[in-house]
């Protein structure tokens, strides 16, 4: 979705920018952090493990690194707080932390599964922009970025509490950008198919690499682009427009026979 013509003007034309990334020590994040570096911003990935978070900043020489777990309420105030008091001018934030379960809707881990990515999909970053609007509204422009799914237009089956979570995150980002209408912040959605990452390890369908989504998203923020839509999502979307029922189908028969290879 391009951005209307009263909308604020391409936010990633004043450099630096200082940005925070969720989940950004590998993958899509890891990705976007370089990128942005690479132009000369100033970023921050934060991540659970500092492990990972080490090696991300030795792969991206510049890179700054916050340890903290989004997945409970004092991890996210931690990093608010760290954030706000050592970046005062941030102006980026980008909630692409994620968690996937492969779901056996009649098994006994279901429940935990969805706590787990509420947590980690929903909460995390409805948190995050919560705490970090004051800051973000105090900046000439600003930006949120929700990194979701297409599985948002046609939920999988196999991943029913990924695809249920992230509809959720969808639904409020629509209903930030709404209320953020009038200011200077502008909130952005992005929406891949499966992406070449661990998380997705488990399909067996074409994947694109984090590269290419980082671009896409960087390309939004210089447009002002408020929604992303890549790849096969275009036609997922396109598919939940005009035939909901016929696509679910499709692209779940699709995915269960990719699962079980040599089956009918």
């Amino acid at each position: 979705m391009r951005r209307p013509p009263d909308a604020l003007p391409p936010l990633m034309r004043r450099s630096p920018n200082t940005v925070l990334i969720t989940g950004g020590a590998s993958g899509i994040g890891l990705a976007l952090a370089t990128r942005l570096v690479q132009s000369g911003n100033v970023v921050i990935a934060c991540g659970r493990d500092q492990g990972r978070l080490d090696a991300a900043r030795a792969t991206c020489p510049g890179l700054r690194t916050i340890q903290a777990d989004v997945a409970t309420d004092a991890g996210c105030r931690s990093l608010v707080a760290c954030v706000t008091q050592d970046f005062p001018k941030l102006d980026i934030l980008v909630n692409n932390a994620g968690l996937l379960h492969l779901n056996d809707l009649r098994g006994a881990t279901l429940t935990r599964e969805l706590e787990a990515e509420f947590a980690v999909n929903l909460l995390a970053p409805v948190a995050l922009a919560n705490l970090l609007l004051p800051t973000l509204l105090r900046q000439p422009e600003a930006a949120i970025v929700n990194v979701t799914t297409g599985y948002v237009f046609l939920p999988s089956a196999r991943a029913a509490t990924y695809s249920a979570t992230k509809a959720g995150l969808h639904a409020m980002t629509q209903a930030l950008r709404f209320d953020l209408r009038g200011t200077r912040v502008r909130v952005i959605e992005v929406m891949p198919p499966a992406v070449d990452t661990a998380m997705a390890r488990h399909y067996g369908g074409a994947k694109l690499a984090p590269a290419q989504v980082a671009d896409r998203i960087v390309r939004a923020l210089q447009r002002g682009d408020e929604e992303v839509v890549i790849g096969v999502s275009r036609l997922g979307r396109l598919l939940a427009r005009v035939a909901p029922a016929t696509g679910f189908g499709l692209m779940n028969r699709s995915e269960a026979k990719a699962a079980r290879p040599g089956q009918p």
